[in-house]
Parts: structure tokens; C-alpha cells; sequence
């Protein structure tokens, strides 16, 4: 029998060098690539919703000339008046006081952002809607319950507004309750799992739409700049329209309490709370005296957020719809002013 020839030591340490090496970099990738559920978003897609610079209109460059020699005055080329950047609505942001108008319960206005909330009443529904205008598509926040992302944790919205000082918040689609959900938050991808709920989409640049499950690509929402992402629904508004029909179950569709958000244009936005299973005070609404509702605010897109016990609406620390039996911890919520998220 032929005995084969030992290894040089030298080339034995090195081959245990180099397999130390190569465990240690596969621990480190594993240990350094987030996943779902640990608490980190998987991929950032807007950094802060600030314009980067290569978005900022460029200043001219000034005149020359070729001859070092020639001294005739050149005029100068007048500057460009700039383009707003996406996400800065500051040439659409208004600047006069809310004016006083029936059912007006509250208002708040500051350099930055402009709310004003109004108490409405239809035959059988008490419901209330918050007119909200930001400078910036940073000021659009939302926050997790107990300040940071992750499955069943839960918060009363009430709680998680005033740990923000939030000037108004709503409840939002309790993405917790749902491991099948896509969920964007502030610019952050923290779940890309696409469920069978239509989604709803606010960009960058500060343009909200909402999408049936069938329609909805979340490739294409990331390449846009998906800024905030809800999978709750249903999507309440159909080329204008009442749709004909909603991508949901019929005890959801018929009368409860609601939360929704509706989108009239970038940097512009309403929240709606409508109180419900309280007899002659308010019974609910059904889906379609929803989306009729948010059509006779005017809104151009609107989607159904979680409601039931979990609608409720909270302006400058205090609650201001009625949730049905006091309202219940949720996941997460929708909020303007005060504190960016933890």
C-alpha cells in the first residue's frame, strides 16, 4: 500500500486559515442581513423623504467667453425659477388661518403643517374628519405600537399619539394581526409579503393610491418610492365611483365604525373616523355610504383602514370621536406633527 505524502505545516495553517475565514464571513452575513420579523426594515427605499441633490434644480453656470482678451460685458443668463423637489409642497402649502366653519371642533397650524377637524353628522353615523395640509412628505408619519416593528404587539392609538405628542392620529391597519401583508413604513421595507387585501400606496412624492390585490405590484410601488404601504382595505374609490363592489366580507361591508384615509392631492390629505354600534348616537356606516362619504369630501383616492373597536381619532392629546367600547390596543397608527418615530 501506497502511504500518501503529509502537507507542508505552512500550507496546512494556511488552508485552516482560509476555512476560519470563510465560516466567519457566511456568520457575518447571516448575522448582518435583516429578515423579517427582527425588528429592521429589509431595504430602505426613501431615506428620509428628503430630496437628494441630484433632485435640486442646478444653478446655472455662468457666462463665458473664449477670448481672455475681450472685454464686453456679457449678460448674465437669468436664473431658473427652481422646481420643487418631489416630496415639497411648500408652493401648495397654505399659509392663511383655518377659516371657522360649521361642525369645526379644532384647528392647529404651524410653518410646517395645517390641521383642522370637524365633528359631521349623516342620518344614522356621527363621524369626523381631519383636514390635514403638510409642507413636506416627512411631515405624513406613522408609528409602531410600543416604537418598534414586530408581530402581536399592540397599543392603544391614544397611547402611542401622546408618547409622539402626535397633533392628530388614527388608528391603521393593525399589520400586525396579519403575517400576509406588505408592509412600508417612513420609507422602510419591513415585510414584502404580498397578501390577497388591496393595498394602498403613499409616495415620495406625495401622490396616494390605492390598488386592488390583483392589480397591485410591489416591485413597481419600490421603484416608484413607496413611502408609506397599508394592506387592510378595502379600496373605496373606483375611477370616481362607488365601486361595484369591495374585496372584503359582507359583515365588513354592512354597518360598523370606521377609520379611512382619503387624498385630495400631494401634500394633502384627510383622516376620517366614523363611530358606530351605538345605537341612536351612531350606528356605523356600510362600505358604500363610506366611499360615497369621502367622495363628498372631495377626495380623488380613499382606502378603508382598520376600524370596528379599533376606530378611533386623537387630536392634540385628546380623543375625539367615540370608540365603540373605549377602542382596543392596535399596531400601529397614521400621524401628523409632534415627534418623528422612535
Amino acid at each position: 500500500m501506497r502511504h500518501k505524502k503529509p502537507l507542508p505545516a505552512l500550507l496546512v495553517v494556511l488552508l485552516d486559515l482560509l476555512g476560519v475565514g470563510a465560516m466567519l464571513g457566511i456568520f457575518a452575513l447571516v448575522q448582518l442581513t435583516p429578515h423579517a420579523g427582527s425588528g429592521e426594515p429589509l431595504q430602505s427605499i426613501v431615506s428620509n423623504g428628503s430630496p437628494s441633490p441630484a433632485e435640486q434644480s442646478p444653478a446655472p453656470e455662468a457666462a463665458s467667453t473664449s477670448d481672455p482678451a475681450a472685454t464686453t460685458d456679457v449678460a448674465a443668463t437669468p436664473e431658473p425659477t427652481p422646481t420643487p423637489a418631489p416630496g415639497d409642497f411648500s408652493a401648495r402649502f397654505p399659509t392663511d388661518e383655518p377659516e371657522e366653519a360649521e361642525g369645526v371642533i379644532g384647528s392647529y397650524a404651524d410653518s410646517d403643517l395645517r390641521v383642522v377637524v370637524s365633528e359631521k353628522h349623516t342620518e344614522d353615523a356621527t363621524y369626523f374628519v381631519a383636514d390635514v395640509w403638510v409642507r413636506s412628505i416627512k411631515g405624513f408619519k406613522t408609528a409602531f405600537a410600543q416604537g418598534k416593528y414586530g408581530h402581536s404587539l399592540y397599543e392603544m392609538p391614544n397611547d402611542i399619539a401622546s408618547r409622539l405628542n402626535a397633533v392628530v392620529a388614527i388608528s391603521g391597519d393593525t399589520y400586525g394581526s396579519n403575517k400576509q401583508s406588505v408592509v412600508i413604513r417612513n420609507g422602510n421595507l419591513y415585510r414584502d409579503t404580498v397578501g390577497t387585501e388591496d393595498v394602498c400606496v403613499l409616495y415620495a412624492d406625495g401622490v396616494m393610491e390605492s390598488y386592488y390585490a390583483s392589480q397591485f405590484s410591489l416591485d413597481d410601488a419600490i421603484a416608484r418610492g413607496a413611502y408609506q404601504c397599508w394592506a387592510f382595505g378595502p379600496k373605496l374609490i373606483d375611477n370616481g365611483q362607488v365601486p361595484t363592489s369591495y374585496n372584503t366580507t359582507d359583515v365588513i361591508i354592512s354597518h360598523n365604525p370606521r377609520s379611512a384615509i382619503g387624498y385630495f392631492e400631494p401634500g394633502h390629505y384627510c383622516l376620517v373616523v366614523v363611530d358606530g354600534r351605538q345605537g341612536d348616537y351612531s350606528h356605523g356606516m356600510t362600505m358604500d355610504e363610506l366611499s360615497q362619504a369621502m367622495l363628498d369630501l372631495g377626495c380623488v383616492d380613499a382606502y378603508n383602514l382598520d376600524g370596528g373597536q379599533s376606530a378611533m381619532m386623537v387630536f392634540q392629546g385628546q380623543i375625539v370621536s367615540q370608540p365603540y367600547k373605549g377602542g382596543r390596543a392596535i399596531s400601529d397608527i397614521i400621524y401628523f406633527g409632534g415627534n418623528d418615530p422612535e
